[in-house]
């Protein structure tokens, strides 16, 4: 008898949170409604409608933080890679303190992921701000060299534009305080 009550208890509960999660759900309207407020809605679009087919904001969230990290750590390593394949001093300067914005971005990547877990919004708006500041920093950096690698400088602008979506995602979130 316990047993079938605690085994009720368990599956009211996780129906309660399904339904909970899943009235969260979003349409293709509402993805051009958060693409419409990032720094570049069509790379929004092209990006959720690539990846997504109507997940719960949470797991969008989610699923597009993971895209940035996985750029972020890439970018990390063709740096890492441009600086030990030898490059001349002024680059090398300019790279090695991308190196560490992006150090610092993978960082910030993480404990948003953390903060999205938890469900605190300011927390995950503050980490994903950083990582997007690390990643236009980076941009500043390399600008000035006469010949910058191609894929620092596109990952670079795609890290900024998945963190301007999960900005804007964040923003929609229900908190949890």
């Amino acid at each position: 008898m316990a047993a079938n009550l605690r085994t009720n208890a368990f599956l009211s509960s996780f129906m309660f949170l399904f339904l909970i999660d899943s009235s969260y759900a979003i349409t293709s309207s509402e993805m051009s409604t958060i693409c419409d407020k990032t720094m570049d809605p069509s790379f929004c679009l092209d990006f959720l409608n690539t990846e997504f087919s109507s997940p719960n904001l949470q797991a969008l969230a989610k699923a597009t933080l993971d895209a940035t990290q996985a750029r972020a750590t890439q970018t990390f390593k063709k740096l890492q890679s441009i600086i030990d394949g030898g490059v001349d001093p002024r680059s090398k300067l300019a790279y090695r303190s991308c190196l560490d914005e992006y150090e610092n971005a993978i960082g910030n990547l993480e404990e948003a992921v953390e903060h999205l877990a938890s469900g605190e919004g300011e927390g995950l708006n503050t980490k994903v701000s950083a990582a997007l500041d690390g990643a236009d920093t980076c941009l500043d950096y390399v600008k000035r060299l006469r010949s910058v690698d191609d894929s620092v400088l596109n990952n670079s602008k795609g890290i900024k534009n998945l963190c301007g979506i999960t900005l804007v995602i964040s923003n929609i979130l229900p908190r949890r305080y």
